[in-house]
């Protein structure tokens, strides 16, 4: 009897044989070949119907080769196209270690990927592998051994290739990646890795599958020819809240220009992460600014047309689009001590008898009096940042009251005041499209104050007898990598109340959980994400001692507990 686990490794195999067929460069570039130099559509549609596939232009202008020429004239794309999205692919932007997006041979969009392994000049070459998916979810495994199309999610390497045509390439990708051995966010520069991850990012335009179903995996012969709709990205995909997006519109009159239609909240909704496969693939893009010509709405996008489909409904730019107008808002601010307030943004502040900023507060209003010959006093008036319920795979704490350090937040509609005197950091959360919702995680170079003993059923004596470690997060990809920060009593901040903190050496003895290890670095999955009891102010700094040049790291002694500072434990 074979295993669960064996039996998804050979049903990979399978799939990876599978998506190899007809991916060879030759196959894909001859249907996606370009005409970089003929404008006239009439003369592609002839070279179009003699070689018998499609072509395509990256200089604006698309047809079709296998109807009448009338059809393909009627279908040639006309209207002013303001970049050339064929410099894009030029010789010279492919580098080693860089991974791109390939067209594919089910209707030539680009949905393929392909690391570089090596560059030939001067006559040019390339050697690549193919990523293939790798998911363990049971429907996405479903979906991909079906053949039906993956562009994002998990990937691992595949099949090696070469080949000398530009043409099968369409843009650059950024993905994670993550060796055997540990896990770190790249942007697709190293090669040496084994799996990788991609996901929609905030700014990308992208082309989601119309009437999508993960269960079109059931008659995948049913779901074969697709319709599209077309977003802008509006927030990095993140796993617990998935991704926002807006709707956008084709332009009438341009060739391939795009704009959000309505105002505000409208056409604005969230693709959860259970739906990831919906997108279909990225489509390259330039933003416009609206000065480029006649009836050019700003802020709107035009999309590469070699990663569009033929035919796109087209819309009359109304007046009231969200590209033509845009709405201020007023903020109020206060300075004091160096630190900007304004309405809307997120502190971290201390409360009653608790030493450390363990509580998040959104400032609603801000109001000061100055009495004669005295200094301004200022209120911050602010709705203190509940948690919302943990994930079902995220361990919460079994006493409802107790701080949480990280995870998704609202704002109490009770408002309370605190002074400046009582806040310690500005916090910049994913906040959702309908700012109610703020998500603040972990994320690679903060500095964060652990538990160092914990379990999830401590009580208030328990917290005050808390012992913690001080760390810095060096991937927040998959897991926590942290490394170990101690205080140096051997250097001396220039500012009195701050304290300057070095990485832990392999050398030194830190007994990590009473696991008898010495280990400097170490892994905390996000899982245990409650571990993590707040956030410090910290900042790097470059010191000489001795002739010799010092990295350190500055943070704010307030934000630490005591013992940590006292001594080195």
């Amino acid at each position: 009897m074979i295993d669960t686990t064996s039996n998804k490794l050979l049903r990979r195999r399978a799939v990876s044989e599978t998506l190899m067929k007809g991916t060879c460069a030759e196959s894909v570039g001859k249907k996606r070949k370009r005409n970089e130099y003929d404008d006239s559509c009439i003369a592609r549609y002839i070279g179009a119907v003699s070689n018998n596939r499609r072509g395509s232009s990256d200089n604006g202008d698309a047809c079709i080769g296998e109807e009448s020429a009338q059809a393909n004239i009627s279908e040639c794309v006309v209207g002013p196209k303001f970049n050339d999205f064929s410099k894009l692919r030029e010789e010279a932007n492919f580098k080693v270690g860089q991974t791109w997006a390939l067209y594919d041979t089910m209707d030539g969009m680009p949905r393929l990927y392909a690391q570089i392994r090596k560059v030939s000049a001067p006559c040019f070459g390339l050697m690549i592998t193919y990523l293939e998916p790798d998911s363990n979810d049971e429907k996405e495994l479903q979906w991909f051994e079906k053949d039906l199309p993956v562009s994002v999610g998990n990937f691992r390497l595949g099949e090696n290739k070469s080949t000398k045509d530009r043409s099968i390439f369409s843009h650059v990708i950024h993905c994670n990646e993550r060796s055997n051995a540990s896990c770190f966010s790249i942007t697709c520069r190293f090669i040496s890795t084994y799996h990788f991850s991609v996901s929609p990012r905030n700014g990308e335009t992208w082309a989601l599958f119309k009437n999508w179903d993960i269960k079109w995996s059931l008659k995948p012969d049913s779901h074969r020819k697709y319709e599209y709709e077309f977003v802008k990205i509006l927030s990095d995909y993140a796993d617990e809240t998935g991704v926002y997006v807006a709707y956008l519109h084709k332009a009438k009159g341009f060739a391939s220009v795009f704009f959000r239609m309505g105002r505000g909240y409208e056409g604005i909704f969230r693709i959860l992460p259970q739906s990831l496969y919906r997108f279909s693939h990225r489509i390259p893009s330039f933003k416009l600014t609206g000065i480029e010509g006649k009836g050019v709405p700003k802020d709107a996008y035009e999309l590469d047309k070699a990663a569009l489909p033929e035919t796109i409904e087209e819309f009359i730019v109304p007046l009231d689009s969200e590209s033509n107008i845009k709405s201020k808002r007023q903020d109020i601010y206060f300075a004091s001590k160096g630190n900007v307030f304004l309405t809307g943004q997120i502190w971290s502040f201390y409360c009653g008898d608790d030493s450390l900023p363990l509580y998040y507060g959104r400032i609603q209003k801000i109001t000061f009096t100055q009495a004669f010959m005295q200094d301004p006093v200022c209120k911050l008036h602010i709705g203190r940042l509940k948690a919302t319920r943990f994930p079902a795979d995220v361990i919460d704490w079994e006493n409802k009251g107790t701080p949480v350090g990280c995870g998704t937040f609202y704002a109490r509609k009770a408002l309370e005041i605190i002074t400046p005197s009582e806040v310690s950091l500005q916090i910049t959360p994913q906040t959702s499209i309908d700012g109610i919702e703020y998500t603040i995680l972990p994320k690679i170079g903060e500095v964060w104050v652990i538990y160092k003993y914990w379990s999830r059923d401590m009580d208030a004596e328990d917290f005050s007898f808390a012992s913690y470690n001080i760390v810095e997060i060096l991937d927040d990809t998959l897991e926590y990598k942290v490394q170990l920060l101690k205080h140096d009593p051997f250097y001396k901040d220039h500012k009195k109340e701050n304290t300057l903190l070095r990485a832990v050496k392999k050398n030194e003895s830190w007994e990590m959980e009473g696991s008898g290890s010495y280990i400097p670095t170490y892994t905390i999955p996000k899982r245990e994400r409650i571990r993590f009891s707040n956030k410090v102010p910290a900042s790097r700094v470059t010191i000489e001692m001795y002739g010799e040049l010092v990295d350190l790291i500055s943070v704010d002694s307030r934000a630490l507990p005591s013992h940590l500072i006292a001594s080195d434990h």
